[in-house]
């Protein structure tokens, strides 16, 4: 089987993960090449938190209304960015192609830019992978990134068949930020974000399956382990879930009745 590993990361950390997920795919017997994607103009950290500024506002309201969330999600614009020439431009040939990224708040500028532009994608079997700084929060990560890519997939006639996000231990804006992941993975999940890092058994175990989901071709996008992961865990299933049973259900209640129901 042929597969084409197309990925965006600014940091490297993206890229050691297509790379480890390159190994795995080979030691399968199949055959791999590496797309790197790239913008004419990379951003420093500065420039791209102003760009995603705008839907730091909407992310939370996601909090307060599960309903929010789900139009935000479908219907959230991406800024577009010019990238570099693709040395696969288009993917016909191609079995498989999986598609990596950072998550840079929503879906990175970059990879909105080339699933407009590459071609092929028509009847194609997607894998997704990420790279972020905490565990695989339901709503923040998981969600936010991969659904939008499914639909951007959908439209092009393929399909998201295989997920997976592991931590980077990582976030370049300030080290506090690990701090805040570091209690949220270990209240919602019960366990250390380093428990989810790409060289952890966690990641391991998941890249596997990840590779064989990837190779089926078969599988329901939420029925994917690494979909389902993000629902899954100890600790206290409200904090960062946003599910019905928070502390604040009646904050979303109010939010829906008043604001909601007269737009």
């Amino acid at each position: 089987m042929n597969v084409l590993i197309a990925f965006y990361s600014r940091t490297g950390y993206t890229k050691e993960l297509a790379l480890i997920i390159a190994e795995e795919l080979v030691s399968k017997g199949h055959e791999v090449e590496l797309e790197k994607i790239e913008p004419v103009k990379e951003d420093n950290m500065w420039p791209l938190l102003w760009r995603t500024q705008w839907y730091w506002g909407a992310l939370a309201l996601g909090i307060l209304s599960n309903r929010y969330r789900e139009y935000f999600i479908s219907n959230y614009r991406i800024p577009e960015v010019d990238i570099k020439p693709l040395a696969h431009p288009d993917v016909s040939k191609y079995d498989r192609v999986c598609i990596g990224c950072g998550k840079q708040t929503i879906v990175p500028c970059a990879i909105e830019a080339y699933l407009r532009q590459v071609k092929g994608l028509k009847g194609k079997k997607v894998g997704g992978f990420a790279t972020w700084a905490g565990p695989p929060l339901k709503h923040f990560e998981v969600e936010h990134l991969f659904r939008p890519i499914a639909d951007r997939l959908e439209r092009r006639g393929a399909s998201l068949v295989s997920i997976v996000g592991l931590s980077s231990r990582y976030h370049e804006y300030h080290n506090q930020m690990l701090n805040i992941f570091e209690f949220l993975s270990r209240v919602r999940y019960g366990k250390p974000i380093s428990y989810f890092s790409v060289h952890s058994d966690y990641g391991r175990q998941h890249i596997k399956l990840f590779c064989d989901e990837l190779v089926k071709g078969t599988t329901d996008i939420k029925d994917s382990r690494g979909w389902r992961r993000s629902f899954q865990g100890t600790g206290i299933l409200g904090v960062a879930s946003a599910s019905p049973w928070t502390t604040l259900e009646r904050m979303r209640t109010r939010f829906e009745k008043k604001v909601l129901d007269k737009a």
